[in-house]
């Protein structure tokens, strides 16, 4: 395995803790590794945050919902992800009709078709509500939305939502001074290329945010300047960088940008090269520092040195690079540090 990883035998329980967190979100960790896992992972919590990664080999799913322990196979079924043959399994599994009804109610949550819509909406629509059609209907209702000031949170109205598919509706309604309206027009998944533009030199930065979110035409530009200042939501998750017009190459020149999460883009390209991820490595920004440790084109040096450091043992644990030898004396270290704990 090389001396290179001999000082892994020294580490703390805290250390350990960090690595088996980390370990259990390694893409290149084979599902023997994160098997072994189950039992080191301190909290239920922990072992939820692993079986609700989308790249979870089925062989650890099989093992979680055939496992002796109640609560694990329940977090598997509240995670999902899981087949009808493994949902039919686990449903088995339990003898009681109520933890049965429960299993299916979330079988039945995880396996429902996602919605498309973009937009939380401020009222239900009432019974047989119809939206405006013509453009002196639309100018009407549209007189009678309460503006909102740029701080407060925005509920699309139900009407607008129904015109979102209507490209000279939008037109008429992104053109409002109303910041409501406006926003409510960014939900759009689609917008014509002239309402694009002008919302995307909004002044409300918040209009530029729900085009990243929620419109598929927002260009590069926008997404990209957003990106900067926007840290993600749990309503968006992976926006704005998983967003399809997000580039995903030519940010190499953002390494020594002075915004840290502009220089956060270098690390994600993919012509990054191993000095400048070594670089980045030691950013004094953290967050820069966990993506670049994590990354597998960090240097073996690096790697083994951080697996002992007090603040990144974590990330460098979740290193695919890492290879499964270290990984098993990972776990062997941690189990002779007395985890769980």
């Amino acid at each position: 395995m090389g001396e290179l990883w001999n000082p892994l035998d020294t580490a703390t329980a805290d250390t350990a803790e960090d690595w088996i967190q980390g370990l259990s979100h390694n893409r290149g960790a084979p599902a023997e590794i994160l098997i072994d896992l189950f039992d080191l992972l301190p909290r239920t919590m922990l072992r939820f945050s692993m079986l609700h990664r989308e790249d979870l080999p089925a062989a650890v799913r099989d093992f979680a919902i055939n496992h002796p322990d109640r609560r694990t196979r329940l977090l598997a079924a509240e995670a999902g992800r899981l087949s009808p043959r493994q949902w039919d399994h686990l449903t088995a599994s339990f003898d009681d009709e109520a933890t049965r009804g429960l299993v299916a109610d979330m079988r039945d949550e995880h396996c429902r078709p996602p919605s498309d819509r973009r937009c939380s909406i401020d009222f239900p629509k009432p019974p047989e509500a119809v939206p405006p059609s013509s453009p002196a209907e639309i100018a009407e209702w549209a007189a009678r939305v309460p503006d909102i000031s740029p701080d407060a949170r925005t509920y699309c109205p139900w009407w607008i939502a129904e015109l979102h598919d209507d490209p000279e509706a939008m037109r008429q309604l992104a053109a409002s001074p109303n910041l409501k309206i406006r926003r409510s027009v960014a939900r759009a998944k689609h917008l014509p290329p002239d309402v694009l533009e002008r919302l995307a030199q909004d002044e409300d930065r918040v209009v530029r945010l729900f085009l990243t979110e929620s419109c598929d035409d927002t260009p590069a530009e926008v997404l990209v300047e957003v990106w900067g200042w926007w840290p993600g939501s749990f309503s968006y998750p992976g926006r704005p960088r998983d967003h399809p017009n997000f580039p995903k190459t030519g940010l190499l020149h953002y390494a020594d940008d002075p915004n840290p999460r502009m220089r956060l883009l270098a690390v994600y390209d993919p012509a990054a090269d191993n000095a400048l991820i070594d670089r980045l490595a030691a950013d004094p920004d953290p967050q820069v520092q966990y993506e670049a440790i994590a990354d597998p084109r960090v240097s073996v040096a690096v790697l083994a040195k951080e697996l002992l450091g007090e603040r990144f043992a974590r990330a460098a644990a979740a290193n695919p690079a890492l290879p499964v030898p270290v990984m098993r004396r990972m776990i062997d270290v941690a189990r002779r540090a007395g985890l769980p704990r």
